[in-house]
């Protein structure tokens, strides 16, 4: 299937793979927290989700990094030598010419996003529920109201937080209406 696909094709198809992915991540993390994400969102936004959630913590960059590489591993180098032991050579030979590996890849994309943002949205949801975030940003606005919240995430339009002692989400536009976004030192 992706032998005969050629550079350009590749790409298109990596892009289409990396939009359904964000897509999908994102809206299971604001849905269960209450926010309908598709209306909050470009398709951009979707499109760089996944390199945001990898970027945005370097523990979650590591992990993500070291599954993929142990995914990787057990599908070109575990399998073949499994089928090996196992005198399967027809199943080998599929495996070492890749026919296996693109697709097993793709698949752990698809599954690895959407279930992290699960396991986060069930965490904030538990802290949402507990009142126990600790503000972590000042957001202050173009008429000089300012803010102390808990960022829960952003978009290139939309800032999504939880003000202190409330238990909902809310989406504030960007443009036009935010000044500055300040981040509140850890010791505070």
């Amino acid at each position: 299937m992706f032998k005969n696909l050629n550079f350009q094709e590749f790409l298109s198809l990596a892009y289409v793979i990396l939009v359904i992915v964000g897509i999908i991540s994102e809206s299971i993390f604001y849905g269960v927290l209450g926010i309908q994400y598709i209306q909050h969102t470009s398709i951009l936004d979707a499109l760089l989700s996944p390199f945001t959630l990898i970027t945005s913590d370097l523990r979650i960059f590591l992990i993500v990094t070291v599954i993929i590489f142990c995914f990787y591993l057990y599908i070109a180098k575990l399998l073949p030598w499994i089928f090996k032991k196992l005198n399967k050579p027809k199943p080998m030979e599929e495996v070492k010419s890749k026919k296996v590996l693109y697709p097993a890849m793709i698949f752990a994309t698809l599954i690895l996003f959407p279930s992290m943002r699960i396991g986060m949205a069930i965490s904030y949801s538990e802290k949402l529920e507990s009142n126990s975030f600790k503000n972590d940003i000042i957001i202050c606005f173009k008429n000089n109201e300012k803010i102390k919240v808990k960022k829960i995430g952003q978009n290139s339009s939309y800032i999504f937080y939880v003000q202190e002692g409330e238990k909902v989400v809310t989406v504030t536009p960007i443009s036009d209406n935010i000044k500055q976004i300040k981040s509140i030192p850890k010791h505070d």
